[in-house]
């Protein structure tokens, strides 16, 4: 629930206290967010609001005999979801997922109807293909060369035997915008600036990148439809390339125990203006456990020096039903803390310290066969040098684990500046 705001003449005159006090009396309603869903439902039964538009991007029926194909060809896309550069043999799950990777290949080369496209809904700040939400990306290239900058000047600065690992982590939309009308454009956005840092990189950083092996399997539940996050099984491919990179082991997902809850409606729903297709079309929340034996130590988010205190359930912390728009709390609490794990599965002497958005905290269940110990801050909030942190901690390995947006945010560079110093 909203925390009661800090008070200061600043925030007063502002206008930021009073709607955090307006917020504050409104989350605390009990079933509040029941009450929206009925609003939202009442609502959508009148029609268009005002100022409210359905916007078709491209008519179908409109210059019928164009030739212009505006589909994504078999050869793109083949070309675009290419595995072979992420393609390692002492990576497991490549190897047992070789059939799988074939047989996308022939599909994407099969001559049979391409799927029909549809529609987007614009509602609020987001687009709704079908009954998945998606946020829009657009390319900026020169904040993607700036991103890899920053990392090439840290890696440069560190010890050699230190590793420093990217991943940047491309949004829904790189995959599922091809779905809808008048997309095609755009739909390479996140792999444009993906690929400029790849190639921005001088050799120090070595360059996780997912982005094809996401697309191998994005007709599995990588991504969710109502969040603006990836899943638990979007985290599990990309950690899978990760291990590869470092050589290190990965134990393979048929190991872990799964857990599906129904019903679970996300971030999207909000910023959507409380869309009712999103409301009428939840998914699952499926979480996998790993098998391993392990402690979890939290801190405060800002250092990891702080007095600490271990949760029972380690990674993972329970969140109710009654706030289901918040299970993505599930890993690691959010962005809430530091993290300190030790693993009894792994003892190679490798230390791995993840760097990450809000995408990063799925990422650690699936390397407690990699490291022996995994240490997690959130390049936002932690205020600690991070080559204090590596010395301190005897650190062998460094991700730095962000989505596409934080990578070329302008803010979020400003933070790991300050980190890296």
């Amino acid at each position: 629930l909203k925390d009661w705001p800090t008070f200061s003449f600043e925030s007063f005159f502002s206008g930021e206290y009073i709607n955090d006090v307006m917020y504050c009396f409104t989350d605390t309603i009990h079933a509040r967010d029941r009450f929206i869903d009925f609003e939202a439902k009442i609502s959508d039964l009148y029609g268009l609001k005002e100022k409210q538009e359905v916007i078709v991007l491209y008519d179908e029926n409109e210059n019928s005999n164009d030739d212009k194909d505006t589909s994504i060809s078999s050869d793109s896309s083949s070309e675009q979801f290419d595995e072979s550069q992420n393609t390692d043999s002492s990576n497991p799950i490549e190897n047992s997922q070789e059939a799988s990777s074939e047989s996308s290949n022939e599909s994407a080369t099969d001559e049979s109807e391409p799927a029909e496209k549809v529609n987007p809904e614009l509602s609020g700040s987001v687009t709704i293909v079908g009954t998945r939400a998606l946020e829009i990306y657009s390319s900026n290239e020169i904040m993607a060369s700036r991103y890899a900058e920053i990392l090439n000047n840290f890696a440069a600065s560190l010890d050699s035997s230190v590793n420093v690992y990217s991943m940047v982590i491309p949004k829904a939309s790189a995959y599922y915008l091809e779905l809808a009308n008048g997309y095609e454009s755009r739909i390479y956005d996140n792999k444009k600036d993906i690929d400029k840092i790849s190639e921005t990189f001088n050799g120090r950083v070595i360059d996780v990148n997912v982005y094809n092996i996401l697309g191998l399997h994005a007709n599995e539940e990588i991504y969710f439809r109502t969040d603006h996050h990836w899943t638990s099984k979007g985290a599990y491919y990309a950690s899978s390339i990760l291990a590869s990179k470092a050589g290190v082991g990965f134990a393979d997902l048929s190991t872990y125990r799964e857990e599906r809850r129904e019903g679970y409606i996300g971030t999207m729903y909000k910023f959507s203006n409380y869309s009712t297709t999103l409301l009428n079309n939840p998914e699952d929340f499926v979480t996998y456990y790993p098998n391993a034996n392990y402690t979890v130590t939290y801190y405060d988010r800002s250092d990891l020096t702080t007095a600490p205190y271990v949760h029972k359930s380690g990674f993972f912390w329970r969140v109710g039903d009654n706030a289901k728009s918040s299970w993505y709390l599930t890993y690691i609490n959010g962005d809430a803390y530091s993290v300190k794990a030790v693993s009894e599965n792994c003892k190679n002497g490798r230390k791995l310290l993840i760097v990450k958005d809000s995408y990063g905290n799925a990422i650690a269940p699936y390397l407690l066969d990699s490291f022996e110990e995994i240490y997690i801050v959130d390049g936002r909030f932690y205020e600690r040098n991070l080559k204090e942190t590596i010395n301190e901690n005897g650190i062998t390995d460094v991700l730095f684990a962000e989505c596409t947006f934080s990578a070329t945010s302008g803010e979020y560079q400003k933070y790991l500046k300050e980190l890296c110093k």
